[in-house]
């Protein structure tokens, strides 16, 4: 499975809707996810497994603890992964 894209809205810390694109980093099979706490990097990672399972790494959260105070109420919180399978 190689990840495209992923869109994050009124998720973990992102108030909004946010979009990550993986084609930008070519076919780099390593890619760091670096910057300060509390910036969202682990979320990211909870973002793709919720995507996928349904439930975030290592189910240390509950699903309904993922939606981001700051948003607006009419906000759904949604998480997309678009991807390949194979390599």
């Amino acid at each position: 499975m190689k990840p495209l894209t992923l869109c994050i809205q009124a998720f973990g810390p992102f108030a909004g809707t946010e979009e990550l694109d993986f084609t930008k980093l070519g076919n780099n099979p390593l890619f760091l996810i670096n910057g300060p706490t509390g910036a969202g990097k682990s979320s990211i990672l909870d973002a793709i497994c919720f995507a996928l399972y349904g439930q975030t790494t290592g189910a240390e959260r509950d699903a309904t603890q993922m939606r981001c105070d700051h948003s607006e109420l009419s906000l759904l919180t949604e998480v997309s992964l678009t991807f390949t399978l194979g390599s």
